[in-house]
């Protein structure tokens, strides 16, 4: 990580003349600007923050700095901006991209800006391109498109982490670059997780970029800045990324601790005034270039605890998103995995990039979910069930065991259309073995079939063996 631009007064020094943890203040130097760099004597470097008559504010990105008051700074460039190529693939850096895995990498290529602006609206193209997932409950209900900023929303160990490593896992075959940003994570998880993504095969085309207590403060908060300016290196130079935030939640508190020592006067729930603006700015450099067709996929993080949804944070995250996948703690205990509440998620632009018969079916299985949520409840009460209610009940039992597979499944578009179209045809949902199905689903599908024929296939597969075993 580097400056970028010199100025004229670039070799005129200036005296560190207060430090407060990991902010220093500096003597005023004429042409400084918000987020311009400063270069001190002993070697490190410092993001500039405010600038007034009086000073200037520098965030110290070093977590042992060595800077001290009357140690020289001079400005160093207008911006810190990162290099990528191939050559960081594979790798886990910190924030400041110095690698943390024991390698040595000096990318090249054109310098991008960490805070740089969103392309502009005539830059880009409309996004219509599915983004598979390998997830059967997603891809059928809450397609995400390649481009979209889509919200990973849900308590505490629901799931999350785990769901966006499926994802990542299942571009094994696609020409796409990831990038995973982790915000305040046990290095243990990091392990397991780069493991995860090792075992998958998708980690040679992978960037790590952690941020944890081992990092200065104003280092973490910088880290999905620099995770976004990486993946943008490549989006660039015409090639598809995915960015994973995890997750915005634990970055808004590090920005709100770093607010807290900048003396910054507390918004909502104590959090900044600019917190919005800080997250929607870095979500907003998402999308699809209309220049070389490339786009860029976000999927970022939340937290909510208890599962509340009105959360200052939580709100937020959604409403600068185009839809938002919510993972409940309900829905887990029911032993459904991934467990994401139906009711709650949506994909505002995930409809479109599905065929009209895909979209018939979904909205069939939506139908059915909804139908059977309600017959369910009603059950509740005790009383004599109808043969209707007991079918939505059967049935819905069945949809949700469809949908609950293990981190190593994934199915193409095609396998979870028969499938789900097999148990929607069925007219008794009950007697349908789902094991079975999932079982011989890839041999099926490994076939020469066209999207025409997928509803007769699936009828086919229903009459063949479809019965549980008693």
């Amino acid at each position: 990580m580097k400056s970028h631009t010199p100025h004229s007064e670039k070799n005129r020094s200036v005296k560190v003349i207060s430090i407060f943890d990991c902010i220093a203040h500096t003597e005023p130097i004429a042409e400084a600007t918000v987020g311009g760099v400063m270069q001190f004597s002993t070697g490190e470097a410092g993001l500039i923050w405010q600038v007034s008559e009086k000073s200037v504010t520098v965030l110290l990105l070093e977590r042992s700095s060595q800077v001290v008051v009357g140690t020289d700074a001079k400005l160093a460039g207008n911006s810190l901006y990162v290099r990528a190529d191939n050559s960081v693939l594979g790798h886990t850096v910190d924030p400041l991209l110095q690698t943390i895995d024991g390698k040595t990498v000096q990318p090249s290529g054109t310098p991008l800006p960490v805070f740089g602006a969103a392309p502009t609206f005539h830059e880009r193209a409309i996004i219509d391109e599915q983004l598979e997932t390998g997830v059967l409950m997603v891809d059928t209900l809450f397609p995400i498109v390649k481009g979209q900023r889509i919200a990973i929303i849900g308590d505490n160990k629901t799931g999350k982490t785990t769901f966006m490593t499926q994802v990542a896992a299942h571009q094994k075959e696609e020409n796409t670059i990831i990038i995973y940003v982790a915000i305040a994570k046990r290095r243990y998880d990091v392990a397991r997780l780069q493991q995860r993504l090792k075992d998958a095969g998708v980690l040679d085309k992978t960037v790590l970029v952690v941020a944890d207590s081992f990092n200065s403060l104003p280092a973490s908060f910088i880290a999905p800045y620099v995770g976004c300016a990486l993946a943008e290196n490549f989006w660039r130079q015409g090639k598809d990324t995915i960015i994973f935030y995890d997750d915005l939640s634990a970055h808004a508190k590090l920005y709100r601790e770093l607010s807290l020592l900048l003396k910054q006067p507390p918004g909502r729930d104590g959090y900044p005034g600019d917190m919005f603006y800080m997250h929607s700015s870095l979500l907003e450099r998402a999308g699809k270039l209309h220049r070389n067709g490339a786009s860029q996929t976000v999927l970022v993080a939340g937290t909510n605890p208890t599962g509340d949804l009105t959360g200052y944070l939580s709100t937020s995250l959604i409403s600068m998103t185009d839809g938002q996948i919510v993972f409940d703690a309900e829905t887990m205990a029911r032993n459904i995995r991934p467990a994401i509440d139906v009711s709650l998620s949506v994909s505002r632009v995930g409809g479109r990039t599905q065929s009209q018969q895909f979209q018939k079916l979904s909205r069939a299985v939506i139908a059915r979910l909804a139908n059977y949520r309600e017959a369910r409840d009603f059950a509740r009460f005790g009383s004599d069930q109808s043969e209707v209610v007991k079918s939505e009940i059967a049935r819905g039992e069945k949809l949700y065991e469809l949908f609950t597979q293990a981190p190593s499944e994934q199915y193409s578009a095609k396998e979870q259309f028969i499938m789900l179209d097999a148990l929607m045809q069925s007219e008794k949902p009950e007697d349908v073995s789902i094991g079975w199905l999932k079982s011989v689903i890839h041999d099926i599908s490994g076939q020469d079939i066209k999207p025409n024929d997928y509803v007769k296939i699936a009828s086919e597969l229903l009459k063949s063996k479809p019965a549980v075993k008693q």
